[in-house]
């Protein structure tokens, strides 16, 4: 969604300074770490928002060597990162899949299982806010679906994490950057990419 005449527009830098505005909505909607506050816009974070990209063998699982989405030089393989170490996610409330709730669900994970996917998402301070999270399915999948993803740059073909959890808990939505599909029962120690999202 690309509503137009507002004080931000799909394509402009965001409120953060550093992140690219793809989802601007004329109607405001819920968000927030309790969902009790309203936004209308979702921004990216900027390619390498993880570092430089490090290589890795077979081409990270689809993922080309230029992106930091699958692990940069410091903090990672080059290989993904998987959604919650096993056992650690028994319990998180993560199941929000509609826009703007990826920080409440970032929160709730991130409570339980500070590591791995969520974690890289909330330790990223672009811009210095502090209120980065990994998206929710239906954010994902407005990322995915924003005409000029490439000029945000630095995707992978391969496939995103998403903050959203199934009922059982074990699996999370995911997305695959490559043909669009969306899958509800990925493994949540499967190994895919990160990237950051704001909504302010």
């Amino acid at each position: 969604m690309c509503d137009t005449g507002l004080p931000y527009a799909c394509g402009d830098i965001g409120a953060s300074g550093v992140g690219t505005v793809f989802y601007a909505s004329s109607t405001p909607f819920a968000c927030g770490a309790g969902m009790a506050s309203t936004c209308n816009y979702l921004e990216a974070a900027p390619q390498r928002w993880n570092g430089d990209p490090v290589p890795c063998p077979g081409g990270c699982g689809g993922s080309p060597d230029k992106t930091s989405d699958y692990g940069a030089a410091g903090p990672g393989t080059g290989k993904g990162y998987s959604y919650c170490y096993a056992g650690n996610a028994n319990g998180t409330a993560a199941s929000g899949t509609v826009v703007g709730s990826g920080f409440a669900n970032t929160s709730a994970i991130f409570t339980l299982c500070n590591s791995a996917a969520a974690n890289q998402a909330r330790g990223y301070n672009g811009g210095g806010m502090t209120d980065w999270s990994l998206p929710s399915k239906d954010e994902l999948n407005a990322l995915y679906s924003y005409p000029n993803r490439n000029a945000i740059g630095g995707f992978a073909a391969a496939k995103y994490w998403s903050s959203s959890q199934n009922n059982n808990r074990s699996s999370a939505w995911s997305q695959d950057f490559s043909s669009g599909e969306q899958q509800s029962k990925s493994g949540i120690t499967s190994s895919y990419g990160v990237r950051p999202v704001r909504a302010f």
